[in-house]
Formats: structure tokens, sequence, C-alpha cells
């Protein structure tokens, strides 16, 4: 997106994300709904993969410490489909193809806009009550009569 004529903010916005998806403005926690909603919707990612919010004619980069997202619980039945409720309020329908496990054995997924979500600790207990290990010891995922087979993405393994 083209940001010729926009001002950078980022010195004096100050605003950062930590990994369970809340926001702080200088360390000190941005707790109104409002507020809350106003900046998720005004958060973009740019070419390099930054956080970034762009209201009117300033952007301000996030620092931001894993994503700025987290699922925070499921809705639904493995025989009919998963959804993901994220901690903005909003509810997704869950693709299970788009899990992941990464570092510490932290679950991600994707949201339809393409952005990568966190689980929290109780929705990742939640879906793992669901998961199941097959005979080669991958582990696997049954929705609608479908099995899908979760990705693990650390460093470093083969």
């Amino acid at each position: 997106m083209e940001r010729s004529g926009m001002i950078d903010v980022t010195g004096t916005c100050k605003i950062r994300i930590d990994k369970e998806g809340k926001w702080y403005y200088q360390d000190n926690e941005i707790i109104n709904p409002l507020v809350l909603d106003f900046f998720c919707k005004a958060l973009e990612r740019d070419d390099e993969g930054r956080y970034l919010l762009v209201i009117d004619k300033e952007i301000c980069y996030l620092e931001v410490d894993d994503t700025p997202f987290v699922v925070t619980s499921l809705r639904g039945e493995p025989e009919t489909g998963l959804s993901v409720l994220l901690n903005t309020g909003s509810l997704y329908g869950l693709d299970p193809e788009t899990l992941s496990v990464g570092d510490d054995n932290v679950m991600y997924c994707t949201i339809p806009s393409g952005m990568k979500v966190r689980f929290s600790r109780t929705a990742y207990y939640m879906l793992a009550n669901i998961m199941d290990e097959d005979e080669n010891g991958n582990i696997i995922l049954k929705i609608s009569k479908k099995t899908y087979c979760i990705s693990i993405d650390r460093p470093g393994r083969d």
C-alpha cells in the first residue's frame, strides 16, 4: 500500500501488544473496548510483516510480542465444524488446514484475512481434547469426517 504523505508517529505512540493479545500504550493496558475496537480495525501489516496502525494520515508501527490477535475459545462441534473466538470478540470458522504448532508447543491458525493468530492456553487445551495421534505419531484432528494432520513449524525440526 502506498504510504506517501503519511506521517510516521511511531516515536510518540508507543503501542505494544503482548503475547496474550493485550494492548498497551506507554506500558499501561488499554482496556476501553471502543478504543480497542478502533485500533483493531485500523491495524494493518506492511510488506515486511510489521504491524502498524493507520489512522487518517498517521501511521504508528507497533511492537507485537507474537500475534496481535489471540484465540480465546472454540465454538462448535467436531462433527459439524469449529469456530475460533478471538480476544476482539470476533468469531471465525476454523480452517483446520491452517493449524500449526510453533515454538513451545504454541498452536496457531490463520483467519480469513490471512493473519496468523495464536491460541491462548485455554483454547489450545480445548482443541487438544479433540485431537488425536495416528499410527505414525502425527497429531491429527477430525472435523466433519475429514482428518487433518497438524503441521509442526518449529525451527531445527527435520
